[in-house]
C-alpha cells in the first residue's frame, strides 16, 4: 500500500512539474512572439503629409514607419509599447497629432516583431535600443537630429529611458509609464489572467523569465531602469499614473529620486490615471506639457 501511494504521489509531482514546465516553455513563446496590430489609418487621416521609411537594422531587421515632417526644425522620435504599434488608437494616435499640429517632425516606427516591421522575437527593450539608435543614425543623415527628443510609452518609455542615458544626439525625452524592472512588470502581466490559468503562470513565473531570457537572448538584470538612472544627463520628463497596474507608482518614485541625484532637469507627473492612460484623461494638460516641456528642452 504505502508502495503503491508513493509511486501515485510520484506521478502526481512528476506531471505537475512536466505541466508548470510547458505552461512556462508557452508562455514565454507568447511573450517574445507579441500579437501583430495593424491598421489603417495614416497621419494623413490627421491632416499630415508623411513619407513610409524602411531602415534595415545591423541585425537584418526591416523596421517600418512614418516620417512626419513639420516646419520646425525640431524632431520626436516616438515610440510604442509591448504588444502595440504606431497604429495604436490608444496612445500613439494622439502623441503624433500633439507633435504633428505642433510644427514637429516626427519619425515614428514599429518595433521589431511588432506591426509590420520585421523579427521573429521582441527582446523587450535590449535590442529595440539599439535600433532606436540607428533610426536616430537615419535621421542624422537626413539633417533631421541636431535637435532631437524621444517620447516612449511603456516598453517604448523604458527603451527611451535606455537611449537617453547613451546617446549623446538625444537632447530632452519624455518616458511614459516605463517599465523599471522588467521581471517585476511581467510578474504584474501574468497577474491579470484569472482563474486557474493566472494560477499556473503565476507559480510557473521564474522559469517563463527564464526561458523568455534565453529564447530572446537577454539578460533581464541588464532591463531594470535603476542602473540607467544616474546616467541621464539631459532634461526628462516621467508620466506616471497612480492606478497603473504594470509599473508600480514606488519604482517610478524611486527611479526620479535616483535621477535628480544628478540631474535636477527630470521631472515627474503624477496622474491619477491608469497604464499608459494619461494622454487619454488627460488630453489638454497632456499636451500643454509635453509641447511645453518640448518647447524648454530642445
Amino acid at each position: 500500500m504505502i508502495t503503491e501511494l508513493s509511486i501515485l504521489i510520484t506521478i502526481f509531482f512528476i506531471l505537475a512539474l512536466g505541466t508548470i514546465i510547458g505552461i512556462a516553455y508557452l508562455a514565454s513563446g507568447k511573450m517574445i512572439k507579441p500579437p501583430r496590430r495593424k491598421g489603417e489609418w495614416t497621419p494623413k487621416d490627421l491632416g499630415h503629409q508623411y513619407e513610409n521609411i524602411e531602415i534595415r537594422t545591423k541585425d537584418g531587421i526591416i523596421l517600418r514607419g512614418w516620417l512626419v515632417k513639420g516646419n520646425k526644425d525640431k524632431t520626436v522620435v516616438l515610440i510604442h509599447g509591448y504588444t502595440s504599434s504606431r497604429w495604436d488608437e490608444g496612445y500613439m494616435k494622439q502623441a503624433l497629432s500633439i507633435l504633428a499640429r505642433n510644427g514637429y517632425n516626427v519619425a515614428v516606427f514599429d518595433m521589431r516583431a511588432h506591426g509590420a516591421s520585421t523579427g521573429e522575437f521582441t527582446t523587450l527593450g535590449y535590442r529595440e535600443s539599439e535600433d532606436v539608435m540607428q533610426i536616430i543614425d537615419w535621421l542624422e543623415e537626413r539633417n533631421l537630429a541636431s535637435r532631437l527628443g524621444l517620447m516612449g510609452f511603456s516598453m517604448g518609455g523604458a527603451i527611451t529611458l535606455i537611449v537617453s542615458s547613451l546617446d549623446p544626439r538625444v537632447k530632452a525625452s519624455v518616458a511614459d509609464s516605463p517599465y523599471i524592472d522588467i521581471r517585476n512588470s511581467g510578474m504584474r502581466w501574468v497577474r491579470r489572467v484569472k482563474g486557474v490559468m493566472g494560477m499556473l503562470l503565476r507559480i510557473s513565473y521564474p522559469l517563463i523569465v527564464w526561458f523568455t531570457a534565453r529564447r530572446a537572448g537577454i539578460r533581464p538584470e541588464n532591463l531594470v531602469m535603476y542602473n540607467f538612472a544616474e546616467k541621464i544627463k539631459i532634461p526628462l520628463l516621467i508620466v506616471a499614473g497612480a492606478r497603473d497596474d504594470l509599473v508600480s507608482p514606488d519604482e517610478i518614485k524611486k527611479f526620479y529620486d535616483l535621477a535628480r541625484r544628478s540631474n535636477e532637469k527630470v521631472e515627474l507627473w503624477l496622474t491619477s490615471s491608469a497604464h499608459v492612460s494619461s494622454i487619454i484623461d488627460y488630453p489638454e494638460e497632456y499636451e500643454k506639457r509635453i509641447i511645453g516641456f518640448f518647447e524648454r528642452w530642445l
